[in-house]
């Protein structure tokens, strides 16, 4: 997840939480913007009754199994109806297991004013080789210092997504710290490989020395810079004349629409490929929405409804908000609309 721009992904905000201690004014900013871009993203899948809503624990392809009636819109309302919680009226249900207490003497041994303060720590709890491992104390980790990552709940449901399309050459932009990458490196097929583009070189150094520490160094690369200005590089390891299996967006949301058209001009993208987005509720990413939309004619899109992940606890009147992937398969044409 990152709402901060076309720029770095915004560093964990534990640099400044110890104890939840932050800077209000900066964060009220950012609440601003991404309350306003996570009305515009409901507005646009308000806008578009084909595109197709799943609840938590169905796949894409049971969605594409199920006849088309009135089930879209009737999900589009329950998705869309209330923002506020995610189960009943001021209950939610958390990514984690709510048993979770935190121990008050984790921050006086593990500190975060830097991204690369979070890899002692997975290197004292985590097993080397072990992504599952590495991937729960990630999950830990976030739980003192909230950062932005795409979350268990959302992993799971990428981690399924790549478990049945089996892509050989799969795309990132938008790492952070590795998470998502760790999860669908530990569900690709034998010989597969995954390109990565990460914009803040911190965050990409970090993902790296997880990344292999969880086991994918071979399998995992991780390019630095701009996800618009690294499309060449990238479609070099994927190879000429052939498209990318499947395309992860989780960058900047603004940036979605803009950096799919580029990889769709430099033949990342072809009949078949998958295109998975996240936050395209929450913040919200409306005109990648309405571009991907199965009414538009180039993608058949159904969006995979999910916990927004990112807890913002420190604020007193926050409630988890809904979101959901966009899971969008490439069938070429299109209306030429933008």
């Amino acid at each position: 997840m990152r709402s901060d721009g076309c720029g770095a992904r915004g560093f964990a905000i534990g640099v400044s939480v110890q104890r939840n201690q932050v800077d209000e004014t900066s964060l009220t900013r950012r609440g601003a913007r991404m309350a306003i871009l996570a009305s515009a993203g409901r507005a646009a899948v308000a806008r578009h009754a084909s595109t197709t809503i799943a609840r938590t624990g169905e796949s894409s392809r049971d969605v594409a199994q199920e006849p088309r009636r009135g089930v879209a819109v009737s999900r589009r309302a329950a998705l869309l109806g209330s923002s506020a919680a995610i189960v009943g009226k001021g209950r939610t249900k958390p990514a984690v297991a709510d048993d979770f207490v935190k121990d008050p003497s984790f921050f006086a041994e593990w500190s975060y004013s830097q991204p690369a303060d979070i890899i002692p720590y997975i290197k004292a709890t985590a097993n080397e080789g072990d992504p599952a491992s590495v991937l729960t104390a990630m999950d830990t980790f976030g739980r003192y210092y909230p950062m932005y990552k795409l979350g268990d709940e959302k992993g799971r449901i990428l981690a399924k997504l790549v478990k049945e399309r089996q892509p050989r050459r799969s795309v990132e932009v938008g790492t952070f710290l590795g998470y998502s990458a760790i999860w669908t490196a530990s569900n690709l097929p034998p010989g597969a490989t995954l390109t990565c583009v990460e914009f803040e070189p911190r965050h990409a150094a970090v993902a790296r020395e997880l990344v292999r520490f969880a086991g994918f160094a071979d399998l995992v690369e991780i390019l630095e810079g701009a996800g618009s200005e690294r499309v060449p590089d990238v479609k070099r390891r994927v190879g000429d004349g052939v498209a990318a299996d499947m395309i992860f967006l989780d960058h900047c949301k603004e940036c979605y629409l803009p950096d799919l058209k580029l990889m769709e001009g430099a033949g990342l993208v072809g009949k078949g490929t998958i295109v998975v987005a996240d936050n395209v509720i929450y913040p919200g990413a409306p005109d990648f929405l309405d571009y991907v939309d199965t009414s538009r004619g180039r993608y058949e899109t159904t969006l995979l409804e999910a916990a927004f992940e990112y807890d913002q606890v420190w604020k007193k009147d926050w409630v988890p908000q809904r979101d959901a992937l966009s899971y969008s398969v490439y069938v070429g044409g299109g209306d030429g609309g933008t």
